[in-house]
């Protein structure tokens, strides 16, 4: 298990020792100084924390890790893994606060479609690179948190934080389905 929380929203390299998992990549992206764009990072950030808190286990496989806005720097996390959940504050159309998972198509779809928060170009763009030098993971998953402020704030609003434990749910559910041990 790998937990690396880079927790700064301008960093432009990720830690080498903890790039090219062959498991599966948690990645929270977002902005924390954007009201609710930051809680895919929050749900991350506490995913992690879990972890770190049970222990390290050599029969897990997932790795953690707090993308920020940083985009393509990205790109050595997930390159070699099995697979990648991205947690991100989304405009999917659903009520302030609901999360949805996207899975494979659904997310690539989405993330084409729907550029609505300031990193979601470099998210998109992100597995768009990916997949065009053939290293995109074939299961790679978006969970949602439908975003309503993205103002300056250093907090989600109450609705949208009061998703977190869903959305941490959901990740959990994920990691599981596709074999790990979140």
């Amino acid at each position: 298990m790998t937990v690396s929380l880079n927790t700064s929203s301008t960093a432009t390299s990720i830690d080498p020792v903890s790039t090219g998992s062959a498991g599966i990549v948690v990645l929270g992206v977002g902005n924390t100084l954007l009201t609710d764009d930051g809680v895919g990072v929050l749900v991350v950030r506490e995913l992690a924390e879990d972890a770190a808190a049970r222990g390290g286990d050599a029969a897990t496989t997932v790795d953690y890790h707090d993308g920020g806005t940083i985009g393509l720097a990205l790109l050595p996390l997930i390159e070699s893994t099995s697979g990648v959940i991205l947690v991100d504050a989304a405009d999917f159309g659903g009520r302030v606060g609901e999360v949805r998972l996207f899975e494979g198509e659904a997310m690539d779809a989405l993330l084409r479609v729907n550029r609505s928060t300031p990193h979601e170009i470099a998210v998109s763009d992100l597995i768009l690179t990916a997949d065009l030098i053939g290293t995109k993971p074939e299961r790679r998953a978006l969970v949602a948190i439908q975003a309503g402020d993205l103002t300056l704030g250093a907090e989600p609003q109450a609705v949208v934080a009061a998703a977190v434990p869903a959305a941490r749910a959901e990740v959990v559910a994920l990691i599981e389905r596709w074999g790990g041990r979140a």
